[in-house]
């Protein structure tokens, strides 16, 4: 999820057993004095870094209400791990879950939310996870069409001050998405010191909104790394998938004129004539001082930029009342979602932190963190342009996915398509012809792709995807990791 307090708006708005499946440590790590399954590991290459890690049966075994185990808090939870990835006083909370298929031959995933700030507990219990929070915030239920069908994933509380992650030293700061690339690293080396089996299976990242600037940064500094590594020692990544994401704010500002005042979603216009020959009219502008900004990233420009586009293209929308990330609801809720106050109800509760292994100096739980979004905003990260990050991506083969949900607005198919219709790679001729030529449909709308690119529309969509069409994004996702076409 994109925050929309950062940065344009920002001016103007426990069971300790394991299954059969799970793949045995390779060697005897350090040990909780007081709780003996829990396990720290270290890596030689990253001494500054180390992986605390406890794990979780999916049998539900705790006959206790007050100290239950991760799967009777969640129903439908497969065995795996929960802990924190440490550097110093940091300290970031994952949640691990084996595939419901073949944990032993399916694929490893990565999921991150956006913002940036916001926790990817969200992506856990609303959106892809084993198990869903109830309207109520008082349980949970399961969740049918969890990615999990398909592939064991982390999901990932990242950077500091996101979700369960935490620092304690009050002075730390955040780097911004680099800094954070340096941490995935360490994180996903860490963990194939404790799993080397794992190191078989193909692994992916996966994320939406601000994951259009941390996947592609994260993933090509694995590559990096992987190109200077011995191959026993390298990272196998096989691709990325982005939803609705945020890659270039340039390309993607004009896209807050398309969608309220045209038809392009197949329900609008949505703002009246004069307003939307206003927003056509600042559109020029707009872009305009958002490239100087680019180029001289000085507060006073950046805050022009901010000013003028936050006013004339997305308060217009904004001041409608419908939901930023769903064009087709109004707002309605923290976020725009009621499930949003019903997952900070849950994981706020003691037996929900103690079952999924949260630290006891971990703070109360918040969706997403104005601090952060601030932070990031100190040091230029929404500037990030990472068009280019993608292109090197598919340059080396790395497989990408790029998927939006029809009815988003604050980062929509328009703008999606804009940036890949004029991403810089070898293969965007052929890719601008499948676009404008051969769009294919399946159950979930329209699909088009040349060589590792691919790109879906979700139609009736809005910004998390799986959350609206549950159904439609396990099929997605499930057949490109199958490496299969979409029908």
């Amino acid at each position: 999820m994109r925050n929309l307090l950062w940065p344009k708006l920002v001016a103007s708005l426990a069971a300790v057993g394991t299954s059969a499946s799970q793949i045995p440590l390779t060697e005897e790590p350090l040990r909780d004095a007081s709780d003996p399954s829990v396990r720290t590991l270290t890596h030689a290459s990253h001494p500054d870094h180390s992986l605390t890690i406890k794990p979780h049966s999916a049998i539900s075994s705790s006959s206790n209400s007050n100290n239950p185990s991760l799967s009777d808090v969640c129903p439908g939870a497969t065995s795996g791990y929960t802990g924190y990835l440490n550097s110093g006083s940091k300290h970031f909370y994952f949640a691990y879950f084996e595939s419901r298929a073949s944990p032993k031959d399916d694929p490893l995933v990565l999921w991150l939310n956006g913002g940036p700030g916001c926790s990817s507990m969200s992506g856990l219990f609303m959106e892809l996870g084993p198990c869903t929070v109830n309207d109520s915030g008082d349980s949970a239920r399961e969740n049918p069409n969890s990615w999990t069908n398909a592939a064991s994933v982390f999901f990932l509380d990242q950077p500091i001050g996101v979700g369960f992650s935490y620092s304690t030293n009050t002075s730390d700061v955040h780097g911004g998405t680099f800094a954070a690339s340096e941490d995935i690293y360490a994180f996903m080396r860490l963990w194939y010191q404790a799993f080397p089996e794992s190191r078989s299976l193909p692994f992916s990242i996966a994320g939406e909104s601000y994951g259009g600037h941390y996947i592609p940064v994260f993933a090509s500094h694995i590559k990096a790394m992987n190109s200077i590594s011995p191959p026993e020692d390298q990272i196998p990544l096989e691709s990325v998938l982005i939803g609705n994401g945020i890659f270039s704010d340039v390309k993607q500002a004009s896209s807050y004129y398309d969608i309220p005042c045209t038809n392009v979603t197949g329900i609008g216009p949505l703002l009246d004539d004069g307003m939307c020959e206003k927003m056509a009219a600042a559109v020029p502008r707009c872009e305009l001082l958002m490239e100087a900004c680019h180029a001289y990233p000085d507060p006073l420009i950046c805050g022009a930029s901010s000013d003028f586009c936050g006013e004339e293209l997305e308060m217009p929308y904004v001041r409608t009342g419908r939901n930023y990330y769903d064009i087709s609801t109004p707002c309605d809720g923290y976020l725009c979602y009621p499930i949003m106050i019903a997952i900070t109800k849950f994981l706020r509760t003691d037996a929900v932190r103690t079952a999924f292994g949260v630290d006891e100096k971990a703070p109360k739980f918040v969706e997403c963190s104005d601090k952060v979004g601030r932070e990031f905003q100190k040091v230029n990260d929404f500037l990030i342009d990472t068009r280019s990050y993608v292109a090197d991506l598919l340059h080396s083969e790395v497989r990408v996915m790029i998927y939006v949900g029809t009815y988003d607005w604050i980062c929509n198919f328009v703008g999606n398509e804009r940036v890949f219709g004029s991403l810089e790679w070898k293969g965007l001729p052929d890719f601008r012809y499948q676009q404008e030529n051969n769009k294919q449909t399946w159950s979930g709308g329209l699909w088009w792709e040349s060589g590792p690119l691919r790109y879906a529309r979700i139609n009736g969509a809005g910004h998390m995807v799986p959350w609206d069409k549950p159904v439609e994004a396990l099929k997605m996702f499930t057949a490109w990791l199958d490496k299969k076409a979409l029908d």
